[in-house]
């Protein structure tokens, strides 16, 4: 029988009763393997995989790893992630009328986001209205109508339209253009929560909030540094580029609390010696570093490096500024402070250095994700990365660079289309210019500030182009309450998702759309869209598979209602062919001229990248070091630092199964990993059961319970739990300097035993 008239019902903090087995040494190999193809059989995923990543066929809307050229590229060009990402799309389950009509709000919300989404794929418009206890369905027609009559109705600053990275470029772009034609900027995206602050980081020091790396440059790099990084889950194709690295000769540092299987060994399953072999052993070094460690870190190595007087001072003097002052407070690091800050011995950083060195011509990159990204003090961290690329050289030539890795397919896309609550005025006056009309200048809510304002009922239309805000985002019941307090809420989406069970007060829509895998098709027409990489690479993606009939596309849906809302001809000009929205697209947005040829080519193109030919976009054409004072988050006697981690079978809110089989976790979620010696300190045994209270100035308890403690070999007074159970324990307030990014990886919390 289905497991969706079996399930029983749930409260979502209910203890989950996890089985731990034991950790793997290594990723990938036959268990990824066979693991991926579980999920493809049973979700019906094979035919759109054959074609993953592969030209002419479907980009992966799993992460945002570049597709290597054909030179590298495997059998196939998909991971396990992958495949798992896919067959949420493929399956053949229905979340129909019908499970609407049998299933009241509150019922759901007693359900777990595992199990709300394999209720399987939207297939109707779906109501709810002040007092209903069910959604119901509604027409595409009425939905629209309702949508546009509202916009009608409202101050445009009143109004949030909300992105998740999975949108499509020509989505984005269109978009965009709704809220600036409605006459705002209110456009927060999941950038605010990840990666927001190495944009902050590098545009203001570089001159590009982006990458400057290429994947020719991950092969070929002397030394590769890792830093807050977990690619066995969050991107596995990268670990296939790391074994390339290795193979060339390249040594490779791994910077993390939790040591990660992926960056221990890989056993690739395109290989024998991968699938029968022992793998290949990755990190040279790996520097089991306390949670916030990493601004120390990279001062006291860079410190290390200016006493060797091994600096680039040729590149210096010809493309930097703040060289001087930056060396002299970089002399003045305090090594016991530092020592205190990573829980490193000084020898560790020694050994970083002297490979810095050894790497000389061949270059040096650093890559880094959320967990760098994440704290009070990222913006600083990131520019101390950036002072130990620039003092070495290690910028605008081949093998060296900065590598922020994106972790959601087209996130990176959507910020270039103009998803952006602080957007340039150059685009702001191309816009203008392209359609006739005025853009708002003044800037706009992102994530946090969003929140903040449907907090203080200050905000009567939400609209989100996919994604699960509730469950994405910090101090969740606050943000429970902002739906709540927000007049009219829509979600596009595909899946049901946390999000929809709580609705605005006066109504909600649900507007079911294609997946990247499903063929669009609009006046009869096959066609494709086009995304971005983390490395600024765009390509297309057509999808193939037959979809529920009657959905409408991402693009379809905001042009009915920008039609609609504002009568301009050219919505359903860009609808109904998506060479119209990428004519628009070459017209506005730099890089893109030659657009449709551009992508005929089967690797794509890539966009400008000033520091990669040592041209920085700063205001004086300089690279910019930069000083900062050494913040740590203190962590007082009887408390952890919590940073929270996905599962490995997780992408981002969306919970493909209830297993992590890196860490060892079988069958459920609510575990802490807390290391054996802080267990005995905290009077705690291996396989307690607790409760997680989170400590901060506001005074607000914020509790999340029934967790089980596993003993794992993480940094002393640091632990680690899965969001998004745990994003209740973060307050909105709590968030990175310049970037205002929630600070998900630095937790202060108590762990009790459990109260239940």
């Amino acid at each position: 029988m289905d497991d969706m008239k079996t399930a029983e019902h749930q409260d979502p903090n209910a203890f989950d009763d996890p089985i731990v087995t034991k950790r793997a040494g290594g990723a990938a190999g036959i268990g990824g393997v066979l693991h991926a193809m579980d999920f493809a059989i049973r979700e019906r995923a094979m035919l759109p995989l054959i074609t993953l990543n592969k030209p002419g066929g479907v980009d992966c809307p799993g992460c945002a790893w570049p597709d290597p050229d054909e030179e590298h590229a495997g059998i196939v060009e998909f991971c396990e992630n992958g495949a798992k990402a896919v067959a949420e799309e493929t399956t053949p389950r229905r979340c129909t009328p019908e499970f609407f009509a049998e299933h009241s709000i509150d019922d759901l919300l007693g359900q777990t986001d595992y199990w709300l989404g394999r209720q399987g794929r939207l297939t109707t418009p779906m109501l709810h209205e002040a007092g209903d206890t069910h959604y119901r369905p509604i027409s595409w027609d009425e939905a629209f109508d309702r949508i546009a009559e509202k916009l009608g109705k409202i101050d445009p600053n009143d109004a949030i339209f909300y992105t998740s990275g999975r949108t499509s470029n020509e989505a984005a772009y269109m978009y965009q253009l709704l809220a600036r034609r409605l006459g705002t900027n209110n456009l927060p995206d999941c950038s605010n929560m990840c990666h927001e602050s190495s944009g902050a980081a590098l545009g203001s020091t570089i001159g590009i909030g982006k990458g400057t790396v290429t994947l020719e440059d991950i092969y070929n790099a002397g030394l590769i540094i890792t830093v807050g990084q977990n690619p066995g889950t969050n991107h596995p194709r990268m670990l296939a580029a790391l074994e390339e690295q290795k193979k060339r000769g390249g040594k490779i540092v791994a910077i993390n609390p939790l040591p990660e299987p992926g960056l221990i060994n890989f056993h690739n399953p395109q290989t024998p010696k991968g699938m029968l072999g022992s793998g290949t052993d990755l990190a040279d070094e790996y520097m089991r570093i306390r949670i916030n460690g990493d601004q120390a870190f990279f001062q006291a190595l860079n410190r290390e490096l200016i006493e060797r007087d091994y600096l680039d001072r040729e590149f210096l003097d010809e493309y930097c500024t703040g060289v001087e002052e930056t060396i002299e407070h970089l002399k003045k690091v305090d090594l016991d402070y530092v020592r205190k800050c990573t829980g490193l011995r000084p020898e560790a950083i020694d050994r970083v250095a002297d490979m810095v060195m050894e790497a000389g011509e061949k270059g040096v990159i650093v890559c880094w994700a959320m967990g760098a990204t994440q704290h009070r003090n990222s913006v600083p961290l990131l520019k101390e990365i950036v002072n130990f690329l620039l003092l070495t050289g290690n910028i605008g030539k081949p093998g060296a660079g900065a590598c922020p890795v994106r972790g959601h397919s087209n996130v990176q896309g959507d910020r270039t289309m103009g998803i952006w609550e602080r957007p340039p005025e150059p685009l702001l006056q191309r816009l203008d210019d392209e359609f006739g009309f005025t853009t708002p200048r003044e800037h706009g809510y992102d994530v946090v500030n969003a929140i903040r304002a449907m907090r203080d009922n200050k905000v009567k239309f939400f609209m989100a182009m996919g994604g699960n805000f509730v469950r994405a985002t910090p101090d969740t019941p606050v943000t429970e309450q902002g739906f709540r307090n927000t007049d009219m809420i829509v979600h596009v989406s595909t899946k049901l998702n946390g999000s929809h069970l709580h609705p605005g007060s006066e109504q909600t829509i649900i507007l079911p759309t294609l997946g990247r895998t499903d063929e669009d098709k609009q006046n009869g027409v096959r066609q494709s869209v086009t995304v971005e990489d983390s490395m600024g690479m765009v390509h297309a993606s057509t999808g193939k598979r037959t979809a529920n009939p009657g959905l409408y596309s991402e693009p379809a849906i905001v042009g009915e209602i920008g039609h609609r809302a504002f009568g301009d001809s050219w919505w359903l000009e860009m609808a109904g062919d998506y060479r119209v929205i990428r004519k628009h697209i070459a017209n506005t947005i730099p890089g893109f001229a030659n657009y449709e040829e551009k992508i005929k080519n089967p690797g794509g193109f890539a966009l400008p990248n000033g520091p990669r030919e040592r041209k920085f976009g700063t205001p004086d054409g300089k690279a910019h070091l930069t000083q900062h004072d050494l913040k740590y988050f203190d962590c007082p006697e009887g408390h952890l630092i919590l940073q929270t981690v996905r599962s490995h079978d997780q992408y981002n809110t969306t919970i493909y199964g209830l297993n992590d089989r890196y860490r060892g976790i079988r069958d459920g979620r609510r575990v802490i990993f807390i290391s054996p010696e802080d267990c005995r300190d905290l009077g705690l045994e291996d396989g307690q059961i607790v409760d997680l209270t989170s400590v901060w100035e506001d005074g607000v308890e914020r509790r999340a319970e029934n967790f089980r403690v596993v003993e794992y070999d993480t940094a002393r007074h640091c632990a680690a739990a899965y969001f998004p159970e745990t994003n209740v324990l973060i307050p909105l307030d709590s968030t990175a300097e310049t970037s205002n990014t929630p600070t998900s990886k630095s937790i202060l919390i108590r762990v009790e035993p459990s109260a239940a």
